[in-house]
């Protein structure tokens, strides 16, 4: 086991593992649902909720952290899908 993995807990390399799940059905899903693909893209939170596949800042972080090349592989293959204004839309604060 690496340094780097052994800083998080059986949970959280959990989480991780589950949040990079998410992000595989939602490349998955993206590939033959465009009406998905349209919620996600006009509304990527609302959108991601609806469909079970929001996803913690932290499960991220340490997926990044213990599986940088999975992570690296991922986002390629979601921004391959995705609008280039996703990820500042993923990540802009709410202010409803």
């Amino acid at each position: 086991m690496s340094q780097q993995v052994a800083e998080y807990t059986a949970e959280q390399i959990l989480d991780a593992n589950k949040a990079a799940h998410t992000m595989e059905a939602m490349i998955g899903r993206l590939s033959y649902d465009e009406n998905f693909a349209s919620r996600l893209a006009n509304n990527p939170r609302e959108a991601l909720d609806g469909a079970g596949m929001l996803m913690e800042k932290n499960s991220i972080e340490v997926l990044m952290a213990t599986d940088p090349e999975r992570f690296d592989k991922l986002c390629e293959a979601l921004f391959d899908l995705v609008d280039s204004d996703f990820l500042h839309q993923m990540v802009a604060p709410s202010c409803a």
